[in-house]
């Protein structure tokens, strides 16, 4: 845990010092109903993997 912590505090930390360094980007706006639907089906693939392995044991 303290590696995976560590490790997003070192990525935060670079892509802060550098950000200057990059123009602006126009991205596509995502609605809050998307966004509420891509994680969603995120949870369901990880809950059917989890539920796979969990009887395959």
């Amino acid at each position: 845990m303290k590696t995976i912590l560590t490790a997003l505090v070192a990525a935060l930390a670079a892509t802060s010092a550098s950000a200057n360094a990059f123009a602006p980007v126009s991205v596509p706006e995502i609605s809050a109903l998307e966004g509420t639907a891509a994680l969603a089906a995120v949870a369901a693939i990880l809950l059917l993997v989890w539920e796979r392995r969990r009887r395959a044991a």
